[in-house]
């Protein structure tokens, strides 16, 4: 992305709220030609209004509203956030400027949200140079994304410290506490992790429905799959994230060597919609295989 093209972005949006402004204020000057020919013929006794009178008066209230509801409009995109290709809501105000940091941002977002991470990181990283000066809204977008960069690319222990950072600028949304916890369980703080859901556990938490799921995962993660099944079966019985947690159940099932039900929870999980069901289904079956060697090898010890 490039200078000109954040440039036509943003002039995109003034255009916008101009055109938006523009019928309210001809029907501002429409309604003060209305008073000034009741005024010149009701009060003044008048026959006629001259007619370079009438175009000032026209001209200096149209322009003089058009100023006013365009600044309104402005205002009011503005505080709704609409800066930005993506992300509005999580972004915000940050990087909305016509400068190179914010050229940089735009085009670390963009890349991101073409599965170019790697690229975009760079581009993320550049943005928060020392020679910027950044609000602290803006380093807290900027380590949200640094963090889901490395996130994605599996650089587990730079994403913790990047969700940390964001936490810390003040950063806040739903997801970043999940975030957080998985990139703890790939880097192998567990308990990290089962503190932070601990902490969201039956709380009013917007994804408090996942954090049994969650929990169950993480089992799964160790190999515990007695621990995982109670969590995957806890939120089977509170129909909480229920899809996924029958999925998770039938892979403990599998660890645990109970075949027959962990081919029963994997159907009711691929009849329920279970998320990505390809990835899933891979996923069962190569457990699946790696317990039934088990299952033969004990056998045959």
């Amino acid at each position: 992305m490039t200078f000109l093209t954040m440039l036509g972005m943003r002039a995109k949006r003034v255009l916008l709220c101009l055109i938006r402004s523009l019928p309210k204020a001809l029907c501002t000057m429409s309604f003060f030609i209305m008073s000034m020919v009741v005024y010149h013929a009701v009060i003044l006794k008048e026959e006629s209004i001259p007619l370079a009178e009438v175009c000032v008066v026209m001209t200096a209230v149209f322009f003089i509203a058009l100023m006013v509801f365009l600044g309104a409009e402005l205002m009011k995109y503005s505080s709704s956030n609409a800066f930005h290709r993506y992300d509005e809501d999580l972004i915000g105000k940050a990087f909305t400027g016509l400068n190179k940091k914010s050229l940089l941002f735009e085009n670390g977002l963009d890349l991101f949200h073409k599965g170019h991470f790697r690229t975009a990181l760079e581009f993320f990283t550049d943005a928060g140079d020392d020679k910027f000066t950044l609000s602290q809204e803006e380093k807290g977008v900027l380590e949200f994304y640094r963090g889901r960069c490395y996130n994605i690319l599996g650089t587990y222990p730079n994403a913790v410290i990047c969700y940390d950072k964001a936490a810390d600028a003040g950063f806040n949304t739903p997801v970043l506490p999940l975030f957080t916890a998985r990139c703890c369980i790939g880097n192998g703080d567990i308990e990290r992790a089962k503190q932070i859901y601990n902490g969201l556990l039956d709380t009013d938490y917007e994804h408090a429905d996942m954090i049994r799921t969650e929990f169950g995962k993480l089992y799964l993660k160790q190999n515990d799959g007695e621990n995982a099944l109670k969590w995957f079966q806890e939120a089977i019985d509170r129909h909480e994230n229920y899809a996924d947690a029958l999925g998770g159940a039938a892979i403990a099932q599998n660890m645990l060597h109970n075949f027959k039900e962990g081919e029963e929870l994997y159907r009711a999980a691929l009849l329920n919609n279970i998320s990505d069901p390809v990835s899933y289904s891979n996923y069962y079956k190569e457990i699946q295989a790696a317990a039934l060697l088990e299952t033969h090898t004990d056998a045959n010890a």
